[in-house]
């Protein structure tokens, strides 16, 4: 636990010397007792409030190309989910869909114990994404908007999609099993998250971002360990089944935005047709980031964050005159 604790404070401490604000620490205490790292970029000026969080195996602090400008008009909230990043592992029975939602849950509640009250939003990415509908599922309105990047969403069996869905999933689980799992330097990771034929064209700086902020280091071995452990991240793959997430989508408690990477690529990712389909099934909001991949925030973070403030804009005084109420 110490351990861990510490990786935490050595990542804000790496930003810092850096020269980038860490932001200020949030702790947020997990049902199961274990600590979840979340960082605070206050904004007493804001009139709402963003809680940004990241996909399996990835840690928020690597989407700092996304998040960093949004901070000029909003109060930013960086979490980790469990297993991820700044964030403790918790016990491994515990790495899995309901808990996530739980810590979603008690992220929530511990917002309205400790900061002010103002709208909130969540920019959620792929895993997060569709742990924040299946809040919604369970919980109803926690949010005032939810704006969600390619979300890996399971439609429903017979759904035309479905097929697609199971086939990405067992390609992810294939690749999350055969995921290195530690490196002699995060410069090794960040070489890898720099080849557009895998990851896409990422924007400077996140490669190395994104592999700073996955990576913790090891005393006994000395070398770099994904925070994210290969079985969890393939586990959680393979149970991103849930057609609950899919219901809350078409019949959310808040207004929803989804914002995908590209339908008609040239082999677009099963999200990207998914979301699409929830687009024209069912009227959901939507916007498509052309010629972007699954991680699109980091390829086109500018077009990413344009499409997320027209959307909160376009949510208007509804959200801040009747903000949600948590305990």
């Amino acid at each position: 636990m110490k351990m861990q604790v510490r990786a935490i404070a050595d990542a804000a401490n790496d930003q810092a010397a850096q020269g980038r604000d860490p932001g200020a620490p949030l702790p947020v205490r997990a049902s199961d007792g274990i600590l979840l790292g979340a960082r605070l970029f206050a904004n007493p000026a804001a009139k709402a409030r963003l809680v940004v969080s990241h996909g399996n195996g990835l840690a928020s602090f690597g989407y700092r190309v996304f998040w960093e400008n949004l901070r000029k008009d909003f109060e930013l909230v960086v979490v980790d989910v469990r297993g991820h990043g700044m964030s403790e592992p918790g016990a491994a029975g515990h790495h899995h869909w309901p808990q996530f939602v739980a810590d979603l849950e008690t992220l929530r509640d511990t917002l309205a114990q400790q900061l002010d009250p103002r709208p909130t939003f969540g920019a959620f990415h792929s895993l997060s994404a569709v742990a924040s509908l299946l809040q919604s599922h369970h919980h109803g309105r926690r949010w005032d908007g939810l704006v969600l990047f390619d979300p890996p969403l399971a439609p429903p069996a017979g759904h035309p999609l479905r097929r697609a869905h199971e086939r990405d999933v067992e390609m992810l689980v294939e690749g999350a099993l055969r995921r290195r799992p530690s490196f002699a330097h995060p410069a090794e990771l960040a070489g890898r998250f720099a080849r557009p034929e895998i990851f896409g064209a990422w924007e400077d700086p996140a490669p190395m971002d994104m592999a700073c902020a996955t990576l913790r280091p090891d005393s006994d071995s000395q070398e770099w360990v994904l925070a994210c452990a290969p079985d969890r991240e393939a586990f959680v793959f393979r149970t991103n089944m849930d057609e609950r997430a899919w219901e809350a989508m078409l019949a959310p408690p808040c207004p929803i935005h989804i914002i995908a990477s590209d339908p008609h690529a040239p082999q677009p990712g099963a999200p990207a047709l998914t979301s699409l389909a929830a687009h024209q099934e069912a009227g959901v909001s939507y916007d498509a980031i052309a010629g972007t991949g699954h991680f699109l925030q980091l390829e086109q973070p500018g077009q990413c964050r344009a499409a997320l403030r027209r959307f909160i804009a376009s949510c208007g005084q509804a959200a801040m005159m009747n903000p949600v109420q948590t305990t």
